[in-house]
């Protein structure tokens, strides 16, 4: 698919999208819970337990959308559509874990794609005239909210700067 401006989606589109942003987001933070379980294991918990949540909200978003288009297919990813979550990659994991991550920059890595998924939800929360989809995009914004503040304190306790 070609690339696309956020603006150009139908409702469709933005409901895959989603689903991709959450499936990744999972992956993601599943990624970091398996990175810190032995050096951190109660950050490593929250970050399984962010997982399990964006794991959720996939299979939420999954419903609405066969309810409401059929089946699932996976025609719009985060690479479709540019700036719409900054995604940190983890391709070579070993060089990344040992060369530059610790929990303080997790976390960062962390709170700064939370920030954009909750920015992607309420663009698509005042992009949609649907009411349940709006309502369905807000409650993920505010999940979104959640995960940061859970960053942010931990952030402030291990006296971490951070950014959003």
């Amino acid at each position: 698919m070609s690339r696309m401006n956020f603006s150009e989606l139908t409702p469709e589109e933005v409901l895959m999208l989603a689903i991709d942003v959450e499936a990744s987001n999972g992956t993601r933070l599943r990624t970091f819970a398996e990175l810190f379980a032995d050096y951190t294991p109660d950050v490593a918990k929250l970050f399984a337990e962010m997982a399990d949540e964006e794991d959720e909200h996939k299979g939420q978003l999954e419903a609405t959308y066969e309810r409401r288009f059929g089946g699932v297919p996976q025609k719009v990813s985060e690479e479709d559509v540019p700036n719409v979550i900054e995604a940190f990659e983890l391709d070579d994991g070993e060089q990344f874990v040992f060369n530059a991550m610790n929990l303080r920059r997790a976390l960062q890595i962390v709170l700064a794609v939370e920030y954009q998924a909750e920015s992607f939800y309420w663009d698509a929360c005042s992009s949609t005239v649907d009411p349940e989809m709006r309502e369905l995009y807000r409650q993920l914004a505010e999940f979104e909210n959640g995960h940061m503040t859970w960053i942010e304190r931990r952030l402030e306790g291990i006296g971490g700067w951070y950014k959003h």
